[in-house]
């Protein structure tokens, strides 16, 4: 899957070069929207920087990873950080999408919890995990069920919009 960096700008998240490095490693940002950055980047600010201005110029030969990791100075921390950002993003774009159809994006939510590493604090609304609070979903109808994990889900994605938002990592 591929998303953009609109997200992060609509949403009011700071976007910086070790946003954009986990993006790329994570496969979920393509190398037109870098070097726009790239370009954007020059725009607003002078610099000299070769590794932007080679972004920038998004030719056939340039290393995108190599030039984005020397541009980036992220710890664990951060990079841990930059990765939640992202899952974020793509939560918020499946919510978007499926919002039709809840079963639908319950799937896909799992989806995207598998190619995050199976985050524990994603848990609680994954459709296919036992409960972990008691709750016994065959005392409950399909639609019932359907319903309290999208509530989880929506929770979720407040408190992660919060605490991105926030910036305290």
């Amino acid at each position: 899957m591929h998303t953009s960096l609109d997200f992060f700008k609509q949403n009011n998240i700071h976007i910086d070069w070790g946003t954009l490095y986990v993006g790329y490693k994570l496969h979920l940002l393509k190398e037109e929207d870098i070097s726009d950055y790239a370009v954007e980047f020059i725009t607003h600010s002078e610099t000299d920087d070769t590794n932007i201005i080679q972004l920038a110029m998004h030719r056939s030969n340039i290393d995108f990873e190599n030039l984005l990791k020397e541009l980036s100075d992220l710890n664990s921390i951060a990079c841990q950080f930059e990765v939640r950002k992202w899952r974020l993003n793509v939560l918020s774009l499946l919510k978007k999408a499926y919002q039709d159809d809840r079963e639908e994006l319950l799937g896909k939510i799992s989806e995207a919890y598998a190619n995050f590493n199976y985050p524990e604090d994603m848990d609680y609304f994954i459709n296919y995990l036992t409960a972990l609070d008691g709750y016994n979903p065959s005392e409950y109808s399909k639609d019932e069920n359907i319903t309290r994990l999208i509530i989880f889900f929506n929770e979720f994605l407040l408190r992660e919009q919060r605490y991105i938002v926030s910036g305290k990592h």
